[in-house]
């Protein structure tokens, strides 16, 4: 899923905004896909079984450890950074482990696990009340994430299409337009009004699959400070983990905004998860590198 860590490598600004908020674009349609009729299954079921599925995920989420690796473009220069993430005690830490595709040096890798091992005393070894206020503000942070849930619903609707074998898999398809009328009353519901999609979730699991939205008209989300416009687009992939965990393996965002009226950017950040793993079992081996190191 999308993590945002006040560890290395945490986005900022418009760009911290479309990838925290970017994993509940799959969530979107199943939550209002109550009135849409399908010629295949009750649409009421979907939208049960869709639900719990997004519930299920989010919450086993935490459970993983897994590899980010976050790629910007702008322009012909690329440059990308790669972790790997694991939760101490509550929260999440990024370690770092390549910069621009090379791998740390031995000695980079190794004061790299000495940081990991000291947080981990740190965080053992912490107040009461300081724990409480660390996890308090990652779980701040992820519940943030998770108000998109309530946007959703009443900014778009979805109408499902058609089905299809996708990547391998049968799927349902569905079209996401904005809804009429909506008054958008946080930044992400502004961006949403402006933007239109479509999702693939599978059929045997009512897992999403795939996300497809692109901006179809300017959307200001700070004033007139900042503006997403049209060439805007999210495409968002997940994969399966387990037999009942599917979770996010790519988030690409072609970002295009206007500042201050005046000054356009286009940005193409891909944040990419894979190797996801058992935390407590990856978090060990970390731990007892860092001390054979």
């Amino acid at each position: 899923m999308l993590k945002v860590s006040k560890e290395e490598g945490r986005s900022s600004g418009i760009y911290a905004l479309m990838r925290q908020r970017a994993y509940w674009a799959f969530a979107a349609g199943f939550l209002v896909m109550g009135a849409v009729s399908s010629r295949a299954a009750d649409p009421n079921e979907i939208v049960q079984r869709a639900t719990e599925a997004f519930r299920s995920d989010w919450a086993a989420d935490p459970s993983y450890a897994y590899i980010e690796k976050d790629e910007v473009q702008k322009g012909d220069k690329l440059t990308s950074k790669t972790f790997e993430v694991v939760m101490i005690d509550g929260s999440d830490y990024r370690l770092p482990l390549a910069i621009d595709g090379q791998p740390l040096s031995p000695a980079r890798r190794k004061a790299e696990l000495i940081k990991l091992k000291d947080e981990a005393e740190h965080r053992r070894n912490e107040s009461a009340s300081a724990r409480r206020s660390r996890i308090a503000a990652w779980k701040k942070q992820r519940d943030e994430n998770g108000e998109l849930l309530l946007d959703f619903p009443t900014s778009l609707t979805f109408q499902l299409q058609n089905e299809a074998i996708k990547d391998g898999r049968a799927a349902y398809i569905f079209s996401a337009t904005p809804k009429p009328g909506v008054v958008a009353t946080t930044r992400a519901a502004k961006v949403l009004t402006g933007m239109q999609g479509t999702a693939w979730v599978d059929k045997d699991s009512l897992h999403p699959m795939r996300v497809e939205c692109s901006v179809i008209r300017p959307v200001p989300v700070y004033g007139a400070l900042a503006s997403v416009l049209p060439g805007t687009d999210i495409e968002i992939t997940m994969t399966k983990v387990s037999d009942s965990t599917w979770l996010i393996d790519l988030v690409s965002l072609k970002l295009k905004i206007a500042k201050i009226l005046l000054f356009k950017s286009e940005v193409l950040t891909r944040y990419k998860y894979s190797d996801y793993r058992p935390n407590d079992s990856v978090l060990q081996k970390l731990l007892k590198e860092a001390s054979q190191g």
